[in-house]
């Protein structure tokens, strides 16, 4: 997937269902240039779309999709210039992930950090925060499936820019409400890095 995320815009959108999903994507394809990235169900009774392009077309396509279905939205945002760690892990893509080969939790300078939101919206928006308040790596990132429409994400490295990373999150959530809850887990052990790891390949995502 050659995609320049340089720049790039995405607006999301957490809907009350297929008809309120697919409703929502003609809508937004109609208002504005823009590129739809995702159009599916995240888990029961919620239906997500993901629409990327330059911001202007983003807002004018959001502001669309919004109008149109009215009361069947749950929670929406949209992301600026999106870090592009969390673009990739949008199609679960990790390059840096926890447990790799070269073991990247383990070391005494390093953290973990998890954050869960009550809304899909609000652990997008909380995660990219997070990427851009300190370098952290993303280790993963699950949206909604499973998980009774929450998200969570969990961040690592040095432990005060997990720390930053988090206090910058946790920020972005609580103001919208959506706080669920959140942990800094420093000097994580190995063989939580191994469980995750030969977890990853059974994960579902949006």
């Amino acid at each position: 997937m050659n995609i320049n995320t340089a720049g790039l815009a995405i607006g999301f959108l957490e809907l009350k269902g297929a008809v309120y999903g697919v409703t929502a994507v003609d809508a937004a394809a109609k208002a504005a240039s823009v590129e739809i990235l995702q159009a599916k169900v995240a888990c029961p009774g919620k239906f997500v779309v993901i629409l990327a392009g330059e911001m202007a077309a983003v807002e004018a396509a959001m502001a669309a999709a919004r109008a149109v279905v009215g009361s069947g939205l749950y929670d929406f945002c949209i992301l600026g210039r999106i870090h592009p760690a969390l673009y990739w892990g949008l199609y679960d893509q990790f390059p840096q992930a926890l447990g790799g080969e070269e073991g990247a939790m383990g070391e005494d300078s390093e953290a973990l950090g998890i954050v869960e939101t009550l809304s899909i919206a609000a652990g997008l928006a909380a995660a990219d925060q997070a990427l851009k308040t300190a370098e952290v790596k993303l280790g993963e990132l699950r949206l909604g499936y499973a998980l009774g429409g929450r998200t969570y994400f969990i961040i690592f490295g040095a432990t005060s820019a997990v720390q930053a990373a988090l206090a910058g999150a946790v920020q972005v959530a609580s103001h919208r409400g959506a706080l669920g809850s959140q942990s800094l887990i420093p000097r994580p052990t190995k063989k939580l890095a191994r469980l995750y790891r030969h977890s990853q390949a059974g994960l579902c995502m949006v």
